[in-house]
């Protein structure tokens, strides 16, 4: 039977999940509005920056197979990097939303030598993984969709895998200054990407 110090401490952390998943939830409110109002001008130029900022990264240089992703109408884009990873020969992995959250992966465009999906820890052979996020710190936290897909699948990449994420400018903060709130279940990334420079990050 559990002690009333026991209960007390029970009652304490999950306030302060609650306290933390409210604080999410505001952030990505706030983040989605603003994506929101960019206009296609801009979504072009960002689209444009991200690819020429990771082509230039020194993480991307020998890799032969990279995780990233299909950004969305407001991430910021990831078409013309996926574009230009192809047109180098780089093979690339997109995620499938499976019925339980997870991702499982693909070749796209597919090859006769990887046809289909190749299952969960597919991600675990990328020599380089990319990811969306709402927003980063300085200290490697990640401010996700809230889903958890990824946050689930990044348990699979080895640890000298790095893996970056991409976000505007402005989405990428000072921990010193506004830390982003986690939970233990959040995964670090080791380095963040935006249209304008990529940053290694303490993580």
């Amino acid at each position: 039977m559990p002690t009333r110090d026991s209960a007390v401490d029970t009652l304490t952390v999950h306030a302060d999940v609650l306290a933390v998943e409210a604080h999410k939830r505001a952030l990505r409110r706030g983040i989605r509005e603003r994506r929101r109002a960019r206009g296609a001008e801009t979504a072009a130029d960002v689209d444009a920056g991200i690819a020429r900022v990771l082509l230039g990264c020194p993480l991307l240089a020998g890799a032969h197979r990279v995780a990233a992703y299909t950004s969305r109408p407001d991430e910021p884009g990831t078409r013309g990097l996926l574009a230009e990873l192809r047109r180098h020969d780089v093979e690339v992995l997109l995620p499938v939303l499976l019925e339980d959250s997870d991702l499982d992966w693909e070749v796209r465009p597919a090859r006769p030598a990887a046809p289909g999906h190749l299952g969960v820890h597919a991600i675990a052979s990328a020599d380089l993984v990319l990811i969306p996020a709402l927003a980063v710190d300085t200290a490697g936290r990640r401010l996700g969709q809230g889903g958890g897909s990824y946050d689930r699948a990044l348990r699979r990449v080895p640890a000298r895998v790095p893996v970056l994420a991409v976000v505007h400018d402005e989405e990428l903060l000072d921990a010193a200054v506004s830390p982003l709130p986690t939970l233990p279940h959040d995964r670090l990334v080791q380095a963040v990407v935006t249209p304008t420079r990529w940053l290694w990050l303490a993580a």
